[in-house]
């Protein structure tokens, strides 16, 4: 092996074709090829049950999150009718108010790339590409002092939900995030901050549970942008209990999430581990650590069983 301008290792053609490869009989490579088809076919269904699951979680979440904040956690509360399609009956003692009057809502802006010293400073500057999870302490694009000295960005302050009111990511995701610290923000952002009628830990998930609702206001502009429109997001009607009520809800929303999430993180390394098997099973085959030569494919329930199931099972645990 050499190395190739700064450094990087280089195999060329001629060191590729001088490794020695195992080469076994034709017999017995027809073989390898039979019982390699078979089981790794039963490792990829394994890893689409996986997947499946996780998409069934995340269904399951938004589920949790929708009921909690426009049906609330007593199952035996009396209800009353909201007038409100998507929404349907809510809690009889709970309010139904705009958005508007929720919360007040703050615009973002991009300070002059063309001026050096607005950029790469200590101050978080969020964009759409920052809000990937539910909270934000940090971004990744900052500006200075001095952009917000000369009014090129103003700071939202630590608490503010940020959404995304501008972008292409609006055709599948509706992002909903918290901030933990003082920060600037785009104008495809706009920040709010609760009213206070509503607690400022429920308002994110207040906003989430509600999102079926915002997809239906999420207009198009001229150029094909997806686009939500404040005159439009603002009018939407939103169930509010009491505050107490909202504290208690927020905990069980969050309660329940957290088993979700586990159970997220397992279908996630389960589904590493089998590619990792995958790879390793393929490794054995190919290089005779394993004998297939009396392999026999099957089919039908009995490939389900698996009759080669004891000589896979070996070979994934070791």
């Amino acid at each position: 092996m050499r190395t190739k301008g700064i450094g990087v290792p280089d195999l060329g053609l001629g060191e590729i074709s001088r490794f020695p490869i195992p080469l076994p009989p034709l017999a017995e490579q027809r073989a390898i090829a039979s019982f390699l088809d078979e089981e790794t076919s039963k490792i990829d269904g394994l890893v689409s049950e996986q997947r499946r699951l996780i998409e069934l979680l995340k269904e399951k979440r938004q589920a949790v999150i929708s009921h909690a904040v426009t049906k609330g956690l007593n199952p035996n509360a009396p209800m009353k009718p909201s007038g409100i399609q998507w929404l349907g009956d809510v809690p009889e003692h709970w309010s139904l108010k705009p958005l508007k009057y929720l919360a007040t809502f703050r615009s973002g802006g991009t300070p002059s790339k063309t001026v050096p010293e607005y950029w790469h400073g200590d101050i978080p500057w969020a964009s759409s590409k920052d809000l990937k999870t539910e909270t934000l302490a940090d971004t990744i694009d900052h500006i200075t002092q001095c952009a917000l000295d000369c009014d090129e960005a103003t700071l939202v302050p630590a608490g503010s939900v940020l959404v995304v009111v501008r972008g292409m990511i609006l055709l599948h995701t509706f992002p909903v995030v918290q901030t933990l610290v003082p920060m600037a923000i785009n104008q495809d952002l706009k920040a709010l901050t609760p009213a206070e009628c509503i607690d400022i830990s429920y308002l994110p998930w207040l906003l989430r549970g509600s999102t079926s609702a915002t997809f239906g206001r999420i207009d198009e502009a001229a150029h094909g942008t997806k686009v939500l429109r404040m005159e439009a997001w603002a009018s939407i009607h939103l169930p509010v209990p009491p505050i107490d009520e909202q504290h208690e809800i927020v905990q069980a929303i969050e309660k329940q999430l957290e088993t979700l999430s586990q159970l997220q993180t397992e279908a996630e390394r389960a589904i590493e581990l089998l590619k990792e098997r995958r790879t390793a099973l393929i490794s054995a085959a190919v290089t005779g650590k394993i004998d297939v030569r009396e392999f026999t494919p099957v089919s039908g329930e009995a490939l389900a069983a698996g009759s080669s199931e004891r000589l896979t099972s070996k070979v994934l645990k070791s």
